[in-house]
């Protein structure tokens, strides 16, 4: 059968078929497993997951005017989850020329500009000497060479003698810059998932204000812009191109892929965080090229390239083509491979600039000419003198104000507070949530009684919160408790040895007197804990489908709680979180409204500082203004309440229910919130 559709499929798709296996799509959805012998259900489950965002993207079109009209809210999304919805403001660039060089055919202009104010970028402007109509521009975005723009030079220079007007940009955090890409990567900066930044969207920024200045010059052709690079400059390429409409040329170099190749051959380990975006929407690469269609699309592709695999790159291609031809040129599109390592060659170099001179520059005669020989020293290209940017720099902090956050809501009234959190509660849905349905369905489970001791019965009950990720829940009924008892369910802590008898959440000294107890071994705990290797990819490949590694805790602990309320002596149900996981409690009784209770002992009192993340929680409130919208549900603090937690306070003083937040001294002094035992609990 292999040889057979080989032969039917030509050559050009036989090492698809033999790098994936015979797939076969139904409903945008991978028919084959590509999840299957993943050494974890956590990365298993993840690659379900991307395997659904890539076979659902540019699956099965649209009429070319459904198409049309779907297109300007499209482009918005992609600018939100770039951090560029509404699109920061077009402040003076501040251009400044610092050299220019005269090499005889053509000039270089060595100048600096401020996309954002305070905020530079190293930039070469290649030019022809002698203009004699105005020309067409090209913006050529460098990889993550550490010469920056010095290594990637010959590039703009072929532009400037083909008669093109060139500008080639430092990336933020690479060659003559002061930023930074590597915030989840090597920092531990989860927080920029809560933000909802990626350091993409000041690139895709920085390139939009280049083609701003480049249609201030007086020998450019406003209406003809083009935009290629090479690896990261290949990232930026598809974004800003996707993002900008005024660019008629994009050509992305070796950094083509999709989310299914870069979450199960974790490509993903090699990319810092520039090469991927806030997936709110759960979108692929082939997205963005329906953002480009119908201007002019090159691919630029090596086959043995270590971060970008053939099976990936022609897939996306060959969805996007479908795309060109509904809108009658598919011409438009196109794909260039050689068999090399990642980079370019003289092949895919050629087919890059005979790109260029058909579709921009609307030239009919091929060139033959590669790039020149005998490069500048960097010195001579450099901007600055010492070859850094000034110490007063703000692009080496521009992470912590790029994206607006809001700022705390003012506490008037309940009215106002009710009107706010209502308001809240569907932007958390809408930003943060979108993956968790808001009816959970009951899912099937097999549960086992596992004895007792002198004051609980325990069971251990199995279930899927997802397709291929077994959670277990322990549970601990009381013996004499009150029937139906209150349960208080937690998620098992990362650090925890163990969830016998129901322990390992930190919540099993509640009273059996009370209430019942149950420890829900969430993703990354118990049985299914992982070690910090796959914990730190999976961390960072959860966002690029739209997830996160806690928002799937809470989905884990949400789905939990709807089996275990269906058991016949459950009463209310409760939700405990301690450290870390008092977050996931938070957002848990948030989403179920059911919830009649949250105990937290002690809490993480931020998402900043590398705290637990969720996708663009930030943009709603931080931990204390989130935990206010329970309002009017209790809240309870064991030992002691800290004091980022009193705005908590003060909102539900505000609402005239400040009893509803207590502190009880004990874990074992703890029951049901009711009117008396709140007016019995310490401040």
């Amino acid at each position: 059968m292999k040889t057979v559709l080989s032969s039917a499929l030509g050559n050009s798709r036989r090492s698809f078929f033999i790098v994936v296996g015979v797939c076969f799509f139904f409903s945008g959805s991978y028919l084959c497993s590509l999840a299957g012998g993943e050494p974890t259900a956590l990365y298993a489950s993840l690659v379900e997951r991307a395997q659904e965002v890539s076979g659902n993207s540019l699956f099965e079109l649209p009429s070319l005017e459904t198409w049309e009209e779907q297109l300007p809210e499209k482009r918005r999304k992609w600018l939100e989850m770039l951090g560029l919805d509404p699109l920061p403001l077009r402040t003076d660039l501040n251009v400044t020329i610092t050299g220019t060089l005269d090499r005889g055919s053509y000039v270089v202009e060595k100048l600096h500009f401020q996309p954002i104010p305070g905020c530079r970028i190293a930039a070469n402007l290649y030019r022809p000497k002698e203009v004699k109509s105005k020309l067409p521009a090209v913006v050529y975005l460098c990889g993550h060479a550490k010469r920056g723009k010095f290594h990637y030079q010959l590039h703009p220079r072929w532009f400037a003698e083909h008669g093109y007007v060139a500008m080639i940009l430092d990336t933020i955090a690479i060659g003559e810059s002061s930023g930074f890409h590597h915030g989840t990567y090597s920092k531990g900066w989860w927080h920029w998932i809560s933000q909802g930044y990626s350091p993409a969207g000041v690139e895709v920024w920085a390139a939009m204000r280049a083609a701003d200045y480049l249609q201030t010059r007086p020998e450019v052709n406003a209406k003809l812009l083009g935009i290629t690079g090479n690896s990261g400059g290949g990232t930026i390429s598809w974004f800003t191109g996707a993002a900008d409409p005024r660019f008629k040329v994009v050509v992305p170099s070796c950094q083509t892929g999709n989310m299914v190749q870069h979450v199960r051959d974790r490509t993903l380990d090699g990319h810092c965080d520039c090469s991927y975006w806030v997936n709110t929407y759960g979108w692929d690469f082939t997205d963005l090229a329906g953002l480009i269609a119908p201007r002019a699309l090159l691919v630029a592709a090596a086959t043995e390239d270590t971060l970008f695999r053939p099976y990936a790159f022609r897939d996306l291609v060959h969805r996007a083509r479908q795309l060109y031809i509904l809108n009658q040129c598919e011409d438009k599109i196109g794909l260039v491979e050689a068999v090399t390592q990642h980079g370019y060659s003289p092949k895919t170099r050629l087919a890059i600039f005979n790109w260029f001179e058909k579709n921009l520059k609307g030239a009919d005669k091929p060139v033959t000419d590669d790039l020149a020989e005998n490069p500048e020293n960097d010195a001579e290209l450099a901007v600055y003198k010492d070859m850094k940017a000034p110490e007063d720099d703000k692009m080496k902090e521009v992470d912590a104000f790029f994206i607006p956050l809001p700022a705390l809501p003012e506490l008037k009234d309940r009215r106002s507070w009710e009107e706010h959190r209502d308001a809240s509660l569907i932007k958390l849905r809408e930003l943060t949530f979108r993956q968790i349905p808001e009816t959970i369905n009951h899912p099937g489970a097999s549960v086992r009684r596992q004895g007792q001791d002198s004051r609980h019965q325990f069971r251990t009950y199995e279930f899927h919160s997802e397709p291929g990720m077994l959670i277990r829940a322990q549970l601990a009924t009381p013996i004499s408790g009150p029937r139906p008892y209150p349960l208080v369910v937690g998620a098992m802590q990362p650090d925890a040895r163990t969830s016998f008898c129901a322990k390992g959440a930190g919540n099993s000294a509640v009273s059996a007197q009370v209430a019942g107890y149950a420890c829900v071994e969430v993703r990354g705990t118990g049985s299914g804990s992982v070690g910090p290797g796959i914990e730190w990819t999976a961390r960072r490949a959860y966002p690029i489908v739209g997830q996160s590694y806690y928002e799937r805790k809470t989905l884990d602990l949400l789905t939990a709680i709807q089996l275990l309320r269906r058991e016949t002596n459950v009463g209310g149900i409760i939700v405990f979180g301690q450290g870390t996981e008092a977050a996931v409690a938070i957002y848990a009784a948030l989403l179920d409204p059911e919830i009649t209770e949250v105990v937290l002992q002690d809490p993480v009192i931020t998402h900043w500082e590398g705290g637990p993340e969720f996708l663009n929680v930030l943009k709603i409130g931080d931990l204390p203004h989130n935990l206010a919208l329970m309002f009017p549900r209790p809240v309870s603090f064991v030992g002691k309440m800290p004091k980022e937690y009193e705005w908590t306070r003060r909102c539900y003083d505000t609402c005239g229910e400040g009893g509803r937040v207590r502190v009880i001294p004990r874990q074992d002094q703890w029951s049901p919130y009711s009117s008396r035992s709140a007016a019995d609990a310490g401040p």
